[in-house]
Order: structure tokens, then sequence, then C-alpha cells
């Protein structure tokens, strides 16, 4: 087990595919926001806008409130803002805890990147983490329920 995935000798593998994945991700989504119309766009697309400008903690920011709202993709940047300790600590465990949330959502691309990733922890971590994304997946449709239950009509 390595407590950190580039200290090993595969860790310049490991992090080309993150960087792969990211690039072919991010390459993916909507051309970029101007800044003076970034105020009027989703959580999701102000995360992607900061990625884009390697401003990482506006990134994780803005990513984590997306996900909390149930976002896929979000919860799959996430994963990888952890995995390489981008705008927030390094945790190879709480990368694992959001992609596979993810990848429980539906979002394919998760679980290459938790293949990748299941050399640099121990299994029963990678259990743990499956279990912290559980319980993260609760709190996000208890936050639903609750906020459903302000915004209806009585």
């Amino acid at each position: 087990m390595h407590n950190n995935p580039f200290e090993s000798s595969n860790s310049a593998d490991l992090e080309q595919q993150l960087n792969n994945v990211l690039a072919f991700v991010i390459g993916e989504a909507q051309p970029e926001p101007s800044p003076s119309s970034i105020e009027e766009q989703s959580s999701l697309h102000k995360g992607l806008y900061y990625l884009q400008q390697k401003q990482f903690p506006s990134a994780a920011r803005w990513l984590r409130h997306a996900a909390m709202n149930g976002d896929n993709k979000a919860q799959f940047y996430m994963g990888l803002l952890f995995a390489k300790g981008q705008g927030v600590p390094q945790s190879v465990y709480h990368a694992v805890a959001w992609l596979s949330l993810a990848k429980s959502q539906g979002y394919s691309a998760a679980t290459v990147v938790l293949e990748d990733l299941k050399p640099y922890i121990a299994t029963r971590r990678y259990k743990d983490a499956e279990c912290y994304a559980a319980s993260l997946y609760e709190q996000i449709h208890q936050l639903h329920f609750v906020s459903n239950l302000k915004n209806s009509p009585e």
C-alpha cells in the first residue's frame, strides 16, 4: 500500500493518466464562459470555468457545491481534484469516495479512474471510502428532501 500515489515508481504514469482523463473531460465541457457571464452559470459551469483557469481552490468550492446538489459530473471532478491534490488536500480515500459516488449515479468515466487508483489504497480503506460515498449519497438526498419540503406549498 502506498500512502501517496505520487511517491511510487508508477507515479508519473498515474499522474499522466489523471491529466489525460481531466483534459479529455474538460475538452467535452461547454465553451469557456466569459468572466462577466459567470454569475449566471450553474455551480458546475463555474467550477469548470475555474478549473480551466487553473484556479483550483475556487474550482473545488464550486464543484463541491454542484456535487452536493447531486451532479455526478461534479462528483467525478471532485474525485480527480482529491486524487491530484488540486485545491483540496491530496487524498486517495476521498478521491475514491467521490468517484464511487459518481459511478453509482451513472458517470461511467469514474470506473476507469477508480481502477487506476486501486493500487494506491488498501482494500479495507477502499471499502471504507465506498461506505463514505454511501453516506454522502444519503446527505445529498436528505438535503434535497428538506429543500423540497421548504419549497412545496402547504
